[in-house]
């Protein structure tokens, strides 16, 4: 049914969507038909077309992505840092559940080395936070290259959507890395080529960041510029990691500074 006037703020309609609400001017009446095809149906498999389109540009351009995203361009993308989460979570569910299958099929999983101590069970706690530890790449990432990267002008808030739009790609590579891994299941992959796969896919992130970073701002410089810019991003982030990683050992060692074996960091 059509309507003169918006059924939710009844403001005048002049449009097929309400300018001060956004709802649809012409709302149909609810029958089983509709539930179902549209209401269920549509609700449940729908995928906002914003994400598909952010998808593609943060594994493809992230730089230039996040760029537009700065300029004004928003309306095409859906919220990273929403993304980002679902991204995500969508990474621990398919790495439970492939663990899962592989229980079912009597496989057994690889077993943690022994801790050496009660303040490696600490540290393994701490670092079992994976997912957490890794969105501290956004702040860090943001204020080195705020730094760094002076002559876009940026401020560190934007500074903050470039490496939120890495992070999402980083996590969607994450998320077809577990899909490819899944493979395994059908055919179990050797330690060797385990091995193999693994240290690809850290180059292949570590390449990724660097490629975001040289997306945004290698116009702005040089390539010899950029080069030691992005080593220089590089080098903070290592140290940064270092001294959370000091500082998480010095926490649960009392200051102490014993030997403590790291699990959760690589697990």
């Amino acid at each position: 049914m059509t309507n003169s006037n918006c059924l939710n703020c009844e403001r005048e309609l002049t449009e097929k969507f309400c300018p001060n609400c956004g709802q649809k001017s012409d709302t149909h009446r609810i029958s089983f038909r509709n539930f179902f095809l549209h209401d269920l149906l549509h609700g449940t498999f729908h995928i906002e077309r914003g994400m598909l389109f952010t998808a593609k540009q943060a594994l493809l351009s992230p730089g230039k992505a996040a760029l537009d995203y700065i300029s004004g361009k928003r309306k095409r993308y859906y919220n990273v840092f929403y993304f980002i989460l679902i991204a995500i979570g969508l990474n621990i569910f398919l790495g439970h559940f492939l663990s899962e299958v592989e229980l079912t099929l009597g496989r057994e999983l690889k077993q943690d080395p022994p801790f050496l101590n009660e303040a490696s069970k600490k540290l393994d706690k701490i670092l079992d936070q994976s997912k957490i530890i890794i969105c501290l790449f956004v702040p860090f990432a943001a204020i080195n290259a705020r730094i760094i990267f002076r002559r876009k002008g940026l401020n560190l808030a934007e500074h903050f959507i470039i490496s939120g739009m890495i992070l999402l790609g980083m996590s969607l590579l994450s998320l077809i890395g577990n899909i490819i891994f899944s493979l395994n299941l059908i055919i179990e992959f050797k330690g060797t080529f385990a091995n193999i796969y693994s240290t690809t896919f850290i180059t292949l992130i570590t390449g990724f960041i660097a490629y975001g970073y040289i997306n945004a701002f290698g116009e702005d410089y040089t390539k010899l510029g950029i080069t030691y810019r992005i080593l220089l991003l590089f080098g903070l982030l290592i140290l940064q990691t270092y001294l959370l990683l000091l500082l998480a050992v010095g926490i649960v060692t009392n200051w102490e500074f014993y030997t403590v074996n790291i699990v959760g960091l690589f697990g």
